[in-house]
């Protein structure tokens, strides 16, 4: 990351009321990026006015607090559920760069500037609000809690021992366990990891427990597949109400290079997709470049793994997105 754009974005929050936030059904990512910039915040700008709200949290996000707790039992996950924004000078908005993923702002004429930190692809949505000069948005990174720990290192202010829990957490479920990390992941996770931390001392915080309902989801997912073959490459598509993004990983496990997997809600709909890391590095495929090159959706995300959200036009859009897959993967 630049030096010169992360000295003018700690500069422009000088002397301002910052308030954080995150998309809604924050993930673990999105929950320590929050939490840690707060403290950061704190410490750097000790005068001012630091806030954190959250729209709401994952079921996993919530179990993972959960565990954190048992082993930290006087750590304070603190942060506010509802916020008056006009208390506030500008909007820290972690692990997203779409206002569409932010219920905060539904329904709402933004006049309040907001900054985006982020790790997924650059939407460049051009929000009249948005100070885009000082966003800090760098898909070469895994998590976006690796950008929080680097303003840690820039403004000179040690982490604590839970903090150092929490993005170690956060990497290595951001990166899917390191499957779509790079070099500067395994950096990042070695400098945190060193002395204190045992790894191991972390992995049974973020263990998930399936459901009975999320298992039969996956199975009617498998059990619904279309096959679709490009070359050597195999695509498999499914139709789900719920549980899509668990859905589409299974379909890469079984034996897909990529897995869809459509769930509708009447005129509401979304397309998860994932696909192998092998997939992307010998095609060039980028999921989330795609999906932001689709018109009339919301949606982004990584080269393995990206969402697009829609209204009423579920086979059109669908039909866009495989073609595009289809053209890479020829090409």
């Amino acid at each position: 990351m630049l030096n010169s754009k992360k000295e003018d974005f700690l500069k422009y929050l000088e002397e301002k009321n910052i308030i954080i936030t995150s998309h809604n059904l924050v993930d673990i990512d999105g929950l320590v990026s929050g939490i840690a910039l707060k403290y950061c915040f704190e410490k750097y700008f000790p005068n001012q006015n630091i806030q954190l709200t959250f729209s709401g949290l994952s079921k996993h996000t919530k179990s993972f607090i959960t565990k954190f707790s048992g082993k930290f039992p006087n750590f304070n996950f603190s942060f506010q559920n509802h916020v008056e924004l006009s208390d506030f000078d500008v909007i820290v908005i972690a692990d997203s760069n779409n206002l569409d993923q932010i219920m905060l702002f539904n329904n709402l004429d933004l006049d309040i500037p907001f900054i985006f930190i982020d790790h997924h692809l650059n939407l460049q949505k051009n929000y009249p609000s948005n100070n885009s000069s000082h966003n800090l948005i760098f898909d070469n990174y895994s998590s976006t809690s690796e950008i929080v720990l680097e303003l840690f290192d820039d403004c000179n202010i040690k982490l604590p021992i839970q903090y150092k829990y929490l993005l170690v957490s956060a990497i290595l479920t951001d990166s899917g366990f390191l499957k779509y990390g790079n070099t500067g992941t395994v950096k990042n996770l070695y400098d945190i990891l060193q002395d204190q931390i045992e790894i191991q001392d972390v992995l049974p915080m973020l263990e998930r427990e399936i459901d009975i309902s999320e298992k039969i989801a996956r199975i009617k997912a498998l059990q619904r597949v279309k096959l679709i073959r490009i070359n050597n490459w195999l695509i498999g598509l499914s139709h789900l109400s719920s549980f899509s993004a668990s859905a589409a990983s299974i379909l890469t496990k079984v034996g897909f290079d990529i897995g869809i997997v459509v769930s509708e809600d009447k005129s509401d709909y979304r397309i998860t997709t994932r696909a192998k890391k092998q997939v992307c590095l010998k095609t060039g495929l980028h999921l989330g470049k795609i999906i932001s090159e689709i018109n009339n959706v919301n949606g982004g995300g990584h080269d393995g793994a990206a969402t697009l959200n829609g209204k009423n036009d579920v086979e059109e859009i669908l039909n866009q997105l495989i073609d595009k897959i289809k053209e890479t993967l020829i090409n």
